[in-house]
């Protein structure tokens, strides 16, 4: 089963990386939960590459999804390339895509490179990525992003 109760309130186990708790207060963000992350959404021309940066603060772990975070050789139109992670993570769930983690909770800052093939198809690409606290009581939260193709 994937459910607890607890005096704080309702904890639901979730598929990914972590479990919410309803009514209680992660440790991390001092009952601010969820954070509200700093992301830069870049425009892109086709052929090109740049780099733009996400924050996030009072974590302890962060995940892409699939969309734009590639495990191996690919040949996707809008990728992402080996991201630089700042403070250097403590570990690492080896998934794909990876879950980084912080032994504390953290100010998160990831400077992201993204590649658009030159026959990538001009518009917008969704991608995602979930942050958590494992601080006390283990909360995430999911959210969306995107990078834009120009013409």
């Amino acid at each position: 089963m994937n459910r607890r109760e607890f005096l704080a309130g309702t904890c639901l186990a979730v598929s990914g990386f972590a479990s919410g708790c309803l009514g209680s207060r992660p440790s991390c963000t001092d009952g601010e939960w969820p954070p509200t992350p700093d992301v830069e959404e870049p425009s892109v021309s086709p052929g090109d590459s740049t780099v733009f940066e996400i924050t996030v603060t009072g974590v302890t772990a962060f995940r892409f999804d699939t969309r734009l975070y590639t495990c191996g050789a690919t040949d996707a139109p809008v990728r992402f390339g080996d991201v630089e992670k700042r403070p250097p993570i403590d570990a690492q769930a080896d998934s794909c895509p990876p879950i980084w983690l912080w032994d504390d909770c953290t100010v998160v800052t990831l400077r992201v490179p993204v590649h658009v093939a030159s026959d990538a198809d001009p518009g917008v690409y969704d991608y995602g990525f979930t942050v958590a606290e494992d601080i006390g009581e283990r909360s995430e939260q999911e959210f969306e992003a995107s990078v834009t193709v120009s013409e």
